[in-house]
């Protein structure tokens, strides 16, 4: 194994130099960027070095030396410029950065040549300029330039008076192997760096596609996404986030998690904080969206664990869980209905005939007593009474057992609402200083039957004034409104709420909180609501109000039977002209 990562280490390493040595060095912009202001700035530096030198020593400075010194560093100067200038077309040609190469060792060798070979300090100028150009040409353009620098200083030693003999010999081959050895060590390291920066880029491509991927399917979950620092602030948060939580502004990140739903916060890092194994805890959260819609979010929250026991922030993943929760209500409350419905048609019935009997032999009982028997006279009339009440119990609840063959009228919501606020406030036994505010912006037509849908609306609204009998701002608001193919109606009060139990059996039968209640107005409200083809949900605050929001298909508009619609209208008419006239009488 160990053999063939060699290998394969080996042909990576030599495919990357026959593609370095392609003579395109516009890959590698920045390095030869880097190489060339390494040169300049050794160019700079002697020239300071000789400036410094001059204006110390000026009498020491001999002119024959220094001028032919300065105008090669102008030559040298110029050809950097010149590359400088043409640098993006100079990338393309190879040979215009080894001209430059070449003109460094004769630009060496010259230097070292006027200031003396023993006592020289440029002469590891030589091995800087290979070893930048081992990074260039790799290792075959070292080998190249370092055969060249050691025949410019092995002439430059050849000619120069100071050594001779053994020591020459010694010198120049102890100066060569220097070259040769800086020349393979730089070869390598760049072919090394090379190929690692390949690696390296490869490695970055990969992990920028996965970045990417992993953005893509976080963006495309249907669930809902955020991630929060350990104070709550939204660090990443995902398109469906976004949809679900419809903020406005509309962004997510940059802000905290109670500045778009207060106290989920605490809650979320009460659970994710406290969990034994830092597992996954689920709760519901209310969410009052920017636009006024409740939503019921089920959260599940994970904590980010860092180092020791501390948590560097959490996930939270998410879902609207209303309409599910709705349904769910909706598919109970059926249900039950159909369970008590089946049940109760056959008690009814059973308690119906004996109280007949019992009130026709009461009633000829009473035919029997004299003036003298007036106790006995008050006695059988509280009796009478009751059968008669038992007896429209009885009734209202075949009533509400009892299969309907609904009909289909075109019915406008609004004008029923308003026959509906009109009986309420004519009623003597509810509170006439309730402030109704009415916003009916509905124009869509439902079907179905118009008495049935006034008196399930009226069981509504009768007890949103009941419910506000100690009310300091006793307010009635009733709004409608279309949302696509259905007709929205909200019926809010501000009266003393109902807590979570008394919600789970609003609907059944014989649930109630009053004092002399039947329990049957909102069951049999919720069967008409269902026949209409309806839906009916209820929002409470113990203390606060309550709110029904019913929900109706709306009624196509071809086939529409304009005489059934008119005589609706005119029904409306004769009910409110009927009910001020009652009014103006005082009854």
């Amino acid at each position: 194994m160990a053999t063939e990562e060699t290998s394969r280490l080996k042909t990576a390493n030599s495919e990357v130099a026959d593609q370095a040595i392609g003579f395109d060095f516009t890959n590698s912009r920045t390095q030869m960027l880097a190489i060339e202001a390494i040169r300049l700035g050794f160019l700079l530096v002697i020239f300071a070095v000789t400036v410094v030198i001059q204006a110390s020593q000026p009498e020491f400075v001999n002119a024959e030396v220094l001028l032919p010194v300065l105008v090669l560093m102008a030559v040298a100067f110029a050809l950097n410029g010149i590359y400088l200038v043409f640098f993006e077309e100079a990338l393309k040609l190879w040979i215009a950065t080894a001209i430059l190469f070449v003109f460094e060792a004769i630009f060496i060798t010259y230097l070292i040549y006027y200031t003396g070979v023993n006592q020289s300090i440029f002469l590891f100028l030589y091995l800087v300029n290979i070893i930048l150009c081992g990074f260039v040409f790799r290792h075959r353009g070292a080998f190249v330039l370092a055969i060249w620098t050691s025949i410019l200083f092995s002439f430059l030693m050849i000619i120069g008076p100071d050594l001779k003999g053994q020591t020459l010999y010694f010198a120049v081959g102890l100066n060569n192997l220097a070259f040769f050895a800086v020349a393979a060590l730089s070869g390598f390291l760049s072919e090394q760096l090379n190929f690692m920066g390949t690696r390296l880029k490869k490695t970055g491509i990969d992990l920028g596609n996965a970045l990417r991927l992993n953005a893509l399917i976080i963006d495309n979950v249907a669930t809902g996404l955020i991630t929060i620092d350990a104070t709550g602030m939204i660090v990443v948060a995902n398109r469906a986030a976004l949809d679900i939580l419809d903020p406005l502004p509309r962004a997510l990140t940059n802000r905290t998690l109670d500045e778009i739903s207060p106290g989920i916060f605490e809650k979320a890092r009460a659970l994710g904080t406290s969990a034994e194994s830092r597992l996954a805890e689920r709760f519901d959260h209310t969410y009052n969206s920017p636009f006024g819609d409740r939503l019921l979010l089920e959260v599940i929250v994970s904590a980010l664990p860092a180092e020791g026991d501390r948590v560097a922030g959490f996930i939270l993943t998410f879902q609207d869980l209303t309409k599910m929760r709705r349904l769910e209500f909706q598919m109970r409350q059926s249900e039950k209905m159909a369970a008590v419905g089946s049940l109760a048609a056959g008690i009814a019935h059973e308690i119906r005939n004996p109280l007949a009997s019992i009130s026709g032999s009461i009633q000829l009982l009473g035919g029997s007593f004299t003036g003298r028997q007036e106790e006995e006279q008050r006695l059988m009339t509280i009796v009478l009474r009751e059968i008669d009440r038992l007896n429209n119990l009885v009734t209202e609840f075949l009533d509400f057992v009892r299969p309907e063959t609904l009909k289909d009228d075109p019915i406008n919501v609004n004008e029923v609402i308003r026959d509906v606020c009109e009986m309420v406030k004519l009623s003597k036994n509810l509170r006439t200083e309730i402030r109704q505010e009415l916003s009916l912006k509905a124009s869509l037509l439902i079907g179905g039957n118009r008495d049935k849908l006034k008196q399930a609306l009226l069981n509504i609204v009768i007890n949103a004034y009941q419910a506000m009998g100690d009310a300091v701002e006793p307010i009635v608001e009733i709004s409608t409104s279309d949302n696509g193919s259905k007709v929205v109606l909200k019926i809010k009060d501000h009266g003393c709420g109902i807590d979570e139990a008394g919600l789970r059996k609003i609907f059944e039968p014989f649930h109630t909180t009053k004092p002399k209640g039947t329990g049957l107005g909102l069951a049999v409200t919720h069967k008409i609501i269902e026949s209409h083809g309806g839906s009916i949900f209820v929002e409470s605050v113990k203390g606060k109000g309550t709110e029904f929001t019913l929900e109706f298909p709306a009624k196509a508009s071809t086939g529409l039977d304009e005489n059934a619609l008119a005589e609706s209208r005119r029904a409306s008419e004769n009910f409110q002209i009927a009910f001020r006239g009652q009014k103006r009488g005082g009854v």
